[in-house]
C-alpha cells in the first residue's frame, strides 16, 4: 500500500483528489494540505511515497515544498496546475518531481494512471532497497539517539549492525544548520576534508539541518574546528554547533543533543558561526501557557497597557532565558499576533489567510531581532491606536450603547444610527479610534463577559453563549478558542480545577 499526500490551496480540487485516492486501489491518503508549508510538515510525519502537489500556493510554491521535500527523503512527486508553460515543467523536473499535469486533464482515470505509473517507478528503484534500507536504518539511530537516551548500552558492534562506524574512543556530535539548505554541502566538505574528525557519519534532518558524529581525530581537534568554521562559516552562510569531546559511545546521545542546543545559539548571536563550550538555556520558555492567557484576560478587559506589558515581559524572557526549542519560542509569538489580530479585525474574512501570513513572517525570523521586528511589526500599529488618547464624544456614547446592548442583535447601522452617523463614517471613525472594526468590538465585549461567567458561574456553556449574545454554540466555541487558546469547556474546567 502506498501513501499519498495532496497539496492544493484549492478546496474543491483538493477534495476531488482525495477522492481519487480513495478509490484506487494499493494506494490510502496519507493527508491533505492546503498550502506547501503545510504539506512540508505533513511530509516531514508521514513520509509519504507520493505527492501530488499544485504548481502555485500563498507562501511557499509546490516547486518550493518539492525542493526541499527531496532534501528530507526522495519521493515520487506529481505537479498539477494550470499553466500550460513549459518553462514550469523544467522547473518541476528539476526539483526532482517525476510527473506535471495540466489540472483541466485531470480525471479519475488519468489519476489512476498517473498513480500506477508512480508504483511502477517506485517498485524498478526497489533493486537498491538493501543499501537503502541500511542507510535509512543508520539514520534512524541517529535521530533517535538526538531525541532520547539510548535503550541499553552502545557497543562497536551494535552500531556496525545498523550500518555506523565508530570507535568506543573520543568522540563528538555537530549540527549544522542553514537557512535554505544550500551551505550544507559546502560545510560538510570542510569538516571532511579538516582532519579534525574520522569515522564521520552525516544524518540529514530536513533540508536545513545536518547532524554529524565521528570520533576525533586528535587532541584539540574541536577547538581546531571551531576557529575553522568561525572564519568559513559566513561565506557559507551556514552554523556549527559543537558538542563537547566526550569519552566514549556512551556520551552519543548527550552529545548529539548538547551540538543541536548549541547550534541555537546563533538565533540569538547572528553575527558568530561556531558555537563550542558555550553555555545555553532550557529547552522550552517557562510559563508559555499562563503568559498566553494573561496576554488574552487583559486585552479583552481592554487593559492594554497590561496586555503590551505581559507581551514585552515574555520577549525579554526569551532573551535572557534563551529556551532552544525554537519553533515553540515562535508558536508564542505568533500566538500573541493572532490573538490581536482576532482581537481588532475578527470578523475579517480573509482572517485564515492573515493568520498563516503572521505565522510565515514569525517563522522566517533568523535571529532573536528579526524575530522582535515580525512582532512590533503587528503590534505598534495597534499600540499607536488604542494608547494615544480618549475617545471622540460620539465613540464614547457608541461604546456605552454597545455595552447596553451587547447581548443582542445589534450591527453597525443601530449604532451609527443611535449616534446620528452614516454607517461607512461611523464604521471609520469608530475604528480609527479604537482600533478595531465594530464587528470586532462587540465580539471581544461578548467573549469578555464569557469570561467572567465562565469563570464566576456554573451555568453550562450553551447557557453562557446564548445570554452573551451568540446564537450559535459552535461559531461561539471557535471564536473562543481563537482567542483565548482554549474552548469554552476548557477553560471552564481549568478555572473550576484551580479554586
Amino acid at each position: 500500500m502506498l501513501k499519498v499526500l495532496v497539496v492544493d490551496d484549492d478546496s474543491p480540487i483538493r477534495r476531488w483528489l482525495e477522492y481519487c485516492v480513495g478509490q484506487l486501489e494499493g494506494f490510502v491518503l496519507a493527508g491533505a494540505a492546503a498550502s506547501g508549508a503545510q504539506g512540508l510538515e505533513l511530509y516531514r510525519k508521514e513520509l509519504p511515497d507520493i505527492v501530488i502537489t499544485d504548481i502555485e500556493m500563498p507562501g511557499m510554491s509546490g516547486l518550493e515544498m518539492a525542493a526541499r521535500i527531496q532534501a528530507i527523503r526522495p519521493a515520487h512527486i506529481i505537479i498539477l496546475t494550470s499553466h500550460d508553460n513549459f518553462s514550469y515543467a523544467r522547473q518541476a523536473l528539476h526539483s526532482g518531481t517525476a510527473e506535471y499535469i495540466l489540472k483541466t486533464e485531470v480525471s479519475l482515470e488519468t489519476m489512476r494512471d498517473l498513480l500506477r505509473r508512480a508504483a511502477q517507478t517506485i517498485q524498478r528503484a526497489g533493486g537498491d532497497a538493501a543499501r537503502q534500507e541500511q542507510e535509512a536504518q543508520a539514520q534512524a539511530l541517529v535521530r533517535h539517539l538526538a531525541m532520547a537516551e539510548a535503550q541499553g548500552p552502545l557497543t562497536v558492534q551494535a552500531l556496525r549492525r545498523q550500518g555506523i562506524t565508530l570507535e568506543d574512543a573520543p568522540l563528538a556530535a555537530g549540527d549544522l544548520w542553514s537557512r535554505d539548505g544550500a551551505g550544507l554541502a559546502g560545510a560538510r566538505r570542510l569538516i571532511g576534508e579538516s582532519q579534525t574528525m574520522k569515522n564521520l557519519r552525516f544524518v540529514p534532518v530536513g533540508y536545513e539541518h545536518l547532524l554529524w558524529i565521528g570520533n576525533l581525530g586528535y587532541e584539540g581537534a574541536l577547538e581546531d574546528l571551531a576557529r575553522s568554521f568561525e572564519k568559513q562559516g559566513g561565506e557559507l552562510g551556514c552554523v556549527l554547533g559543537l558538542s563537547t569531546a566526550c569519552p566514549g559511545l556512551q556520551g552519543l546521545p548527550g552529545a548529539l543533543r548538547e551540538a543541536q542546543a548549541r547550534c541555537r545559539l546563533h538565533f540569538y548571536q547572528p553575527q558568530r558561526w561556531a558555537f563550542l563550550h558555550d553555555g545555553y538555556g532550557p529547552q522550552l520558555l517557562r510559563r508559555t501557557e499562563s503568559a498566553r492567557l494573561q496576554f488574552s484576560r487583559e486585552l479583552f478587559a481592554q487593559h492594554y497597557r497590561e496586555a503590551m506589558a505581559v507581551k514585552d515581559e515574555v520577549l525579554q524572557r526569551i532573551a535572557d532565558e534563551r529556551p532552544t526549542d525554537l519553533d515553540a519560542v515562535k508558536k508564542l509569538c505568533a500566538s500573541f499576533c493572532t490573538i490581536l489580530l482576532c482581537f481588532a479585525d475578527g470578523a475579517a474574512e480573509d482572517l485564515d489567510r492573515r493568520t498563516e501570513e503572521i505565522e510565515r513572517s514569525i517563522q522566517r525570523a533568523d535571529s532573536l531581532p528579526g524575530l522582535y521586528r515580525a512582532v512590533e511589526e503587528r503590534f505598534a500599529p495597534f499600540e499607536k491606536t488604542v494608547m494615544k488618547q480618549a475617545y471622540s464624544p460620539p465613540v464614547q456614547d457608541a461604546v456605552e450603547y454597545i455595552r447596553r446592548h451587547y447581548c443582542e442583535k445589534i450591527s453597525l447601522g443601530t449604532v451609527a444610527a443611535a449616534v446620528n452617523f452614516s454607517p461607512e463614517y461611523f464604521s471609520r471613525m469608530f475604528t480609527r479610534e479604537t482600533g478595531m472594526n465594530f464587528t470586532a468590538f462587540l465580539n471581544n465585549l461578548r467573549l469578555r463577559q464569557a469570561m467572567e461567567l465562565l469563570e464566576h458561574t456554573d451555568k453550562k456553556v450553551y447557557e453562557i453563549a446564548e445570554e452573551v449574545g451568540y446564537s450559535s454554540l459552535s461559531y461561539f466555541s471557535t471564536t473562543f478558542k481563537k482567542s483565548f487558546g482554549q474552548t469554552p469547556a476548557e477553560y471552564q474546567a481549568l478555572k473550576r480545577g484551580a479554586k
